[in-house]
């Protein structure tokens, strides 16, 4: 009888253990995801930034087996992109894209990547800044205490001068007009005496702004001109070929730490595949603009490039401006002084780098 006994146990309690288990959610195969969400300010569109970001929110889930799973808010139906910073940091997004230029205040260092000096080719200024801050332990420090850390990096690509009234091919063209300028635009404007008045604006108020006549101009990207229809209210498009406006995809540092050390690690080792991703999808999305904007029935527009001559007028004018906004960054931060220096000599670096040997999608 005491051999039967022992024998139903040891039966019984492997059975038993599995339904408890099961009960407690620990089953086989069985992951609980945890939603995060991702607010951004572009709509919703096949554009190729919108399918890197989807493979990404798709990859993520794929790689930590379902137990994270990214909810993307579009047209900053979760946060407005002025806020993002602010927004993210108080949770009510858990990811987004931050601009720098909004957010100088939070993070001083941060702001260091947005220049109108080097190379406006997107992954020449995401591959520079990325080195730049490799291993920074001011910038790690920076994260800490704004709450906010970097998961990744895209650049908003080749900087282009829209307007109303004349094509901006100088700073001698703004002849009294109303543009918004960058942060870096409106010091060059005072310290140059540009006949211009600068205004402030956030990119959501552009079309809005440029079809009232509330401004004459605005500086922008090539890529963003289709998407958010400034074709349909200026007359003059300007590629620069000068500037950076990096933008940080930014992650709750709360939600970071609670996030497991695998899921971390799926985090961090996709970043650099996304941020060369997003440098391939810029680099396509400028190309496709560029072509739709010249051959475009309904909204035509006279398209400039300018050549190394006229760049060159723009970045002595805009020098003396950017090394002031650095030494005001250097107030908040002091080593906004070393990373810049590092990232302009970066930019440089790689820029001669895809000259000689191409992109790194190129190569292979």
């Amino acid at each position: 009888m005491e051999r039967f006994k022992q024998f139903s146990l040891r039966k019984t309690f492997p059975t038993c253990a599995l339904m408890i288990a099961l009960v407690a959610g620990f089953g086989v195969g069985q992951v609980e995801a945890r939603t995060l969400h991702y607010s951004t300010p572009a709509p919703p569109t096949d554009r190729p930034t919108n399918r890197v970001l989807r493979w990404w929110a798709e990859e993520v889930s794929k790689r930590t087996n379902g137990s994270l799973d990214i909810e993307i808010h579009w047209l900053q139906s979760l946060l407005k992109f002025k806020d993002a910073a602010k927004g993210i940091q108080a949770g009510i997004a858990d990811i987004g894209p931050v601009s720098p230029e909004y957010s100088t205040t939070i993070a001083p260092l941060l702001g260091v990547s947005q220049t109108e000096l080097g190379s406006g080719d997107n992954y020449v200024a995401v591959e520079a800044w990325s080195r730049t801050v490799k291993d920074s332990e001011a910038m790690d420090k920076e994260a800490l205490i704004t709450g906010l850390k970097p998961i990744g990096y895209y650049s908003s690509g080749f900087r282009a001068n829209l307007s109303t009234t004349r094509p901006y091919i100088s700073p001698e063209d703004f002849k009294g007009d109303k543009v918004r300028l960058t942060n870096r635009g409106i010091i060059a404007a005072k310290a140059e005496d540009w006949d211009v008045t600068p205004v402030n604006l956030t990119f959501a108020d552009f079309y809005s702004a440029l079809e009232r006549g509330t401004v004459d101009g605005v500086q922008s990207y090539i890529y963003l001109i289709l998407p958010y229809k400034h074709n349909e209210v200026v007359k003059y498009v300007v590629q620069t070929g000068i500037g950076q406006s990096l933008v940080a995809v930014m992650m709750n540092q709360r939600v970071w730490n609670s996030l497991s050390p695998e899921e971390q690690k799926v985090i961090s080792d996709l970043e650099p595949i996304f941020n060369e991703k997003m440098a391939q999808a810029g680099l396509e999305a400028a190309d496709m603009a560029l072509d739709a904007l010249k051959n475009n029935p309904d909204y035509p527009v006279e398209f400039y490039r300018l050549n190394e001559e006229q760049r060159k007028v723009w970045e002595e004018e805009y020098t003396p401006a950017v090394n002031q906004y650095v030494a005001d960054l250097a107030k908040r931060n002091p080593a906004a002084t070393e990373i810049h220096q590092k990232l302009l000599a970066e930019l440089n670096n790689v820029e001669k780098e895809v000259r000689e040997q191409g992109y790194p999608w190129e190569r292979n």
